[in-house]
């Protein structure tokens, strides 16, 4: 049987805790040249690439700045975060380059007067990236940034570790390329076939076509409106658009035909508290998670959202 794309659980790999973190934690971000690193419905986000650190378990820290659009966002937030004085905020994240994850330590609220209010520690399991996030951008920024500044030029010496990144990167875009033709071809052999369509959704998936990926998702759907893989997966291009309210109309249809699909679940509850901002909605969904999943990775995360949002 496929695995979604959308779900978490290929991401996940739950690390094992050897050093005490404490030390590694700054007093505050400090005045910096924030650039700019994208806009989602809420938020224009930004970066500040001076605070990219290795941590002795290999992650790298960031430090990412959330400035609302507007009074109606900048109020919305300020409830959500119980401080009326609520202006922005600074995430304080460490990123797993390699596995895609990352672990939220800090959040700090910053008031009109550009001084922080308020901190929030956050900590617990490693949680995925979701593709086409804030953080998956900005892991994609930070991680070739901090591999390329790593080690000094003058002593290196043995042939730079990028130069096969780069040589890897080229093959995966031709494999993908590849992948992308053999697709159109079978869809043009076999335009009645579900899973032909499917697997072109699949491969615009991989190369990151979102709009593609979608519309090779609809054919599909209208041969088999009921397949769950399918509907899952289209709605996480959905989501990398930024159509929040499409990827969870995707996300539920596929939960109404496999009431017990674990993927589907754990998309509904995270679009719905991270995207539409319903955490108390989607506490509901997360437990009913753990009534079907209690010791996977992934169930370790969504306790992990109920422990910190819950309260």
């Amino acid at each position: 049987m496929k695995t979604g794309r959308a779900t978490v659980h290929r991401f996940l790999r739950l690390m094992v805790l050897t050093v005490s973190m404490n030390a590694l934690l700054p007093g505050i971000a400090p005045a910096v040249q924030w650039r700019p690193l994208t806009r989602t419905a809420r938020h224009d986000v930004a970066l500040d690439m001076d605070s990219l650190k290795l941590t002795p378990l290999g992650r790298v820290t960031v430090w990412l700045r959330f400035t609302p659009l507007g009074e109606p966002q900048r109020k919305l937030a300020a409830t959500e975060f119980g401080e009326k004085q609520y202006r922005l905020h600074l995430e304080y994240y460490e990123i797993d380059c390699s596995e895609q994850t990352d672990i939220l330590e800090l959040i700090d609220i910053i008031g009109p007067d550009g001084k922080r209010v308020a901190r929030m520690k956050g900590g617990g399991p490693p949680a995925a990236i979701f593709p086409g996030s804030s953080l998956d951008l900005a892991a994609k920024r930070v991680c070739p940034s901090l591999e390329n500044e790593a080690v000094p030029e003058d002593e290196v010496e043995a042939p730079d570790s990028s130069d096969a990144t780069k040589e890897d990167t080229h093959q995966d875009t031709g494999d993908v390329r590849a992948r992308i033709a053999e697709a159109l071809r079978k869809t043009q052999k076999g335009p009645d076939s579900q899973a032909a369509w499917r697997d072109l959704g699949n491969a615009y998936y991989d190369g990151d076509m979102p709009q593609q990926a979608i519309e090779a998702y609809d054919r599909a759907l209208a041969l088999n409106p009921d397949d769950a893989d399918v509907l899952n997966d289209q709605g996480a291009m959905y989501r990398q658009q930024g159509d929040f309210t499409r990827a969870l109309a995707n996300f539920e249809k596929a939960l109404k035909i496999a009431p017990n699909n674990l993927e589907s679940l754990y998309n509904v509850g995270y679009v719905t508290a991270f995207d539409l901002n319903r955490v108390d909605k989607a506490l509901k969904t997360w437990r009913r998670y753990l009534e079907l999943d209690r010791t996977s990775e992934t169930a370790r995360q969504v306790q992990g959202f109920i422990e910190r949002y819950g309260k």
